[in-house]
């Protein structure tokens, strides 16, 4: 039986009950306390063993045996219970002997007063307890999330040794129900996004199997990006499997786990960048968010601290000329928001390069302005990009013609993956498909 659970307590004290009422059928009635005299207000419960036994073992023994007295005890005299000794002894052994089991009651003592003591001891019989084996079923969880659960769950399989080890092997059964105590409160307290299921093997070789069982959403898939502003995608390529494999870790857990832990996962991610040699080498600044939810999302932006270094290729279609093109822009900050720059730009139809040095400003965090000039027909123009969160970004820029013919450009981009873009191009009352390749 296992003193734990609620039906097994109310067990117990149905027990209690129908035995004093078999004792009340073959004794004189038991008189409440006259007005005046001194009654039993509480009962203190001491176990005493002859052999070392686990101390929530022991405070679960004593619970039920104060159960016991207090049904017995409360409200009455406590010179009736004294007169009475050896009869309430013997209900306190009767009763607590059907639910004990691998231990022997050698002796119950009874002081009556108005905090009555009851002292009781117990001695173990059979075969006892000399290893417990435990197994942790974590349900699927990757195994860098489970380093991480066990340290979240810190000494829980030491507690439970500690619970079951030299103990009687028939008084598992019940002892149990410690164990299911100690880890229950560990999750209510450390793991609210687990329930669990236990199940106990007694003998001399205790076996023990916990489950632990995610509740509520369940992180399903993780979709990793690598960006950068500053350097090409291309020297991104070989730190992303060792974030992918780390962002994996977060497979199986509950959402709301992965959010309470978010700087652990965040810090992470950051860690696995390092262990590329581009980013490791020049020192590039990492920074990671991870978005728990069913598919989350793991975003790392690699920066250079003084340099922008990137190149796009364009291929528009719904435009006759000058449909294939590439541009490299480099790059350094003069200022913690203002950047010197030229860009080169090819298109490969004619043969034709554009050089362009100019100037940008960083307004906001994804906002950008600034100037260039064209060296081959010596021509100014401003430029404009605009963030707009997530995927989507705005840009416009505009060059004046000594002819007055001014050409402008609007574009409004999306980013498929980090390779790759599609933007809707408006230019001087035309408008085309622009693709876009991030090298």
């Amino acid at each position: 039986m296992r003193l734990g659970s609620k039906t097994c307590r109310l067990t117990v004290l149905i027990g209690v009950i129908c035995l004093i009422q078999a004792a009340l059928a073959f004794h004189p009635p038991i008189v409440t306390a006259a007005a005046g005299a001194a009654t039993v207000e509480s009962v203190q419960v001491e176990v005493l063993t002859t052999a070392p036994t686990p101390l929530r073992v022991t405070r679960r023994m004593a619970e039920s045996v104060r159960t016991i007295g207090e049904h017995l005890l409360l409200g009455h005299a406590t010179a009736e219970v004294g007169e009475r000794r050896q009869h309430y002894e013997r209900l306190v052994r009767d009763v607590f002997d059907r639910v004990l089991s691998g231990y022997m009651i050698e002796s119950v003592a009874l002081e009556p007063a108005a905090v009555s003591k009851i002292q009781i001891r117990i001695a173990p019989w059979g075969d006892t307890v000399r290893q417990v084996d435990i197994q942790v079923d974590y349900s699927g969880i990757a195994p860098a999330g489970v380093s991480l659960l066990k340290r979240d769950m810190g000494k829980l399989e030491d507690d439970i040794r500690v619970a079951l080890l030299g103990l009687p092997v028939d008084a598992v059964d019940w002892a149990s129900g410690v164990a299911r105590e100690l880890i229950r409160e560990l999750l209510r307290r450390q793991l609210p996004e687990f329930h669990f299921s236990l199940d106990v093997e007694a003998g001399q070789q205790t076996k023990v199997r916990l489950s632990l069982f995610p509740t509520g959403e369940i992180v399903r898939e993780v979709q990793v990006s690598l960006r950068s502003k500053s350097i090409p995608n291309l020297l991104l390529v070989h730190a992303r499997p060792a974030v992918e494999m780390q962002a994996r870790t977060m497979r199986g857990l509950p959402v709301p786990y992965v959010e309470r832990h978010l700087a652990y996962f965040t810090d992470q991610v950051r860690q696995a960048t390092r262990t590329d040699p581009v980013i490791r080498q020049f020192d590039l600044q990492v920074s990671p968010v991870v978005r728990p939810q069913v598919d989350a999302e793991v975003a790392v932006n690699v920066e250079a601290e003084t340099w922008r270094i990137y190149g796009e290729v364009y291929l528009d279609v719904g435009r006759d000329k000058d449909n294939v093109s590439g541009q490299a822009h480099v790059g350094r900050l003069i200022a913690p928001k203002d950047e010197l720059f030229l860009e080169a730009k090819v298109l490969p139809g004619d043969l034709t390069w554009q050089f362009m040095p100019g100037w940008g400003h960083q307004f906001g965090p994804e906002s950008r302005a600034g100037i260039r000039y064209r060296t081959n027909d010596r021509q100014w123009g401003w430029w404009w990009s605009q963030g707009l969160g997530g995927r989507w970004a705005l840009r416009a820029e505009r060059w004046w013609n000594s002819d007055q013919s001014d050409q402008y450009e609007f574009g409004l981009r999306y980013k498929l993956h980090d390779f790759l873009s599609a933007e809707l191009v408006f230019s001087n009352g035309r408008s085309w498909l622009r693709m876009v390749g991030h090298l």
